[in-house]
């Protein structure tokens, strides 16, 4: 393997970033980085073990003379969103990613680049490989999660039985000059219905919506950028108002935590070409000016398509009105933090498959009773538009703010240490972490979190500052070795 960064610091943590890279880690299918770690962790003869959702436990002794201080645990996940590009020739489930480098900032060619959350992945190994006589340090305990981008799949069932420490760093964090102090919990709701179809009648066409930004549901659901689906329901429904049309399929989406970038509908007209276009020009021009400022680049195509069945009369007045009324976006803003929301939701999945639609919708909120509240009004709606079948994810703990963090203030001391006295901010977070699952199974918990500078997850437009990346590293290190002097 060829290393793109091999002559760029922290060497050894970039190395491990690049090995990472290279392995297929889309959620669900994180087995071959997990066997990955465990090789590691056996070849540096270290403690680990495996869980049935390959969570993967590994502790690191301390170095000499620290071994009676109270352990630290690191955890970060495996798991990374698989985004691409309609163009791009990329197969998550067997290539490993294409890294390019730009100056300081790294990202992958037409994908995803995976620092959420690669970064804290090859943080955490390049700590188990360091020499201990380096830099001293207490027992060091990872925790490498799963599945945390689909409503933290491994970390809902891990058992810690062996974890020791009550002191979490967790690396599913950043930019570098904050810490977060609390994040939203989250629950998945996919309505749906069972369609019926008959043989397509009339002219048939393709209509395809893209060049949204996309992004992340809980850090860009305020910044009011357009949703695929959203606007397919808008399209279809004003549609309906001039056209006499039947759907053959629908879909948008690849991740229901990600705002849909892309969706395509193919339907069956009575009218001719000339008729659909100017309905769907005129609604579509519509959009992209009111988007002119926050999604500007939105486009659209219309094209002659081949099916052989559409959907009936009812299926389609059905999905067409699910898709137009189920609310979506930011339901509340919190009156106490500034610019963050209480609640949210995020329409991030639509598909057609077989004889049934489904529409995924993720919701986020720091209270219960509010995201409560949001899903009767989201599945109130799924129902009188007809679909009635719902399917409710589990709800994912938020991780309450605490007041007081011994752990939290060693890290912006140090931080402000070695930047001319700036304090790192403290982020009230809207995304949910898996911080709060850990909260609630290890009671006690003081957590701080810390990462580097990176941007637009979940879009294959993500960066990592390579300098950034650096810095992180060292403030880690110099916490560890700062816990020795206590």
């Amino acid at each position: 393997m060829e290393y793109i960064l091999k002559d760029l610091e922290p060497r050894l943590a970039l190395k491990y970033f690049e090995d990472i890279s290279a392995i297929p880690r889309g959620s669900y299918h994180e087995e071959a980085a997990a066997q990955f770690v465990m090789q590691k962790a056996e070849e540096l003869g270290l403690y680990c073990r495996s869980d049935e959702r390959n969570n993967v436990v590994v502790k690191k002794p301390a170095s000499a003379g620290c071994e009676d201080l109270p352990a630290v645990l690191f955890q970060a996940h495996l798991d990374m969103v698989n985004e691409k590009n309609s163009g791009t020739v990329h197969d998550f489930e067997k290539d490993g990613l294409k890294l390019v480098l730009n100056g300081d900032i790294l990202t992958a060619d037409g994908t995803t680049l995976g620092a959420d959350d690669g970064k804290g992945v090859a943080y955490m190994l390049a700590l188990m490989d360091e020499d201990s006589d380096r830099f001293p340090h207490p027992p060091l305990e990872f925790l490498f999660t799963t599945g945390e981008e689909v409503c933290f799949w491994g970390a809902s069932v891990f058992d810690p039985y062996d974890i020791t420490a009550r002191q979490l760093i967790g690396l599913d964090a950043g930019p570098e000059n904050t810490v977060w102090v609390t994040s939203a919990g989250a629950q998945e709701v996919t309505v749906s219905r069972k369609v019926t179809f008959e043989p397509v009648k009339g002219n048939t066409y393709q209509l395809k919506i893209f060049g949204l930004k996309g992004g992340h549901s809980a850090m860009r659901i305020t910044d009011e950028l357009g949703n695929a689906n959203k606007i397919m329901g808008r399209v279809l429904h004003n549609l309906a108002k001039q056209v006499t049309y039947r759907l053959c399929s629908v879909s948008g989406g690849l991740m229901f935590n990600a705002i849909p970038r892309e969706a395509e509908a193919v339907i069956a007209a009575e009218a001719d070409e000339a008729a659909v276009r100017a309905v769907i020009d005129r609604v579509m021009g519509e959009v992209a000016a009111e988007l002119k400022a926050s999604d500007p680049d939105v486009k659209w195509t219309l094209e002659p398509a081949a099916a052989e069945k559409m959907m009936d009369a009812v299926s389609t007045k059905c999905v067409a009105d699910a898709l137009y009324n189920i609310p979506n976006g930011v339901r509340m803003m919190s009156k106490e933090i500034e610019g963050l929301p209480v609640t949210s939701t995020n329409m991030g999945v639509v598909r057609t498959k077989e004889d049934r639609v489904t529409i995924n919708t993720m919701l986020r909120s720091s209270s219960r009773s509010c995201s409560d509240d949001y899903i009767d009004n989201i599945v109130s709606v799924a129902k009188l538009c007809g679909l009635e079948d719902v399917e409710y994810g589990m709800w994912l703990s938020a991780w309450p703010y605490m007041k007081e963090s011994k752990l939290r203030e060693l890290a912006q001391r140090l931080y402000a240490e070695r930047h001319n006295g700036e304090r790192m901010e403290e982020l009230a977070g809207h995304g949910g972490l898996e911080l709060g699952v850990f909260s609630e199974k290890i009671p006690g918990l003081d957590i701080v979190t810390l990462g580097c500078d990176h941007g637009d997850e979940h879009t294959v437009t993500e960066w990592m500052s390579i300098s950034s990346f650096g810095r992180v590293y060292t403030l880690i290190q110099d916490i560890l070795t700062e816990m020795t002097k206590a």
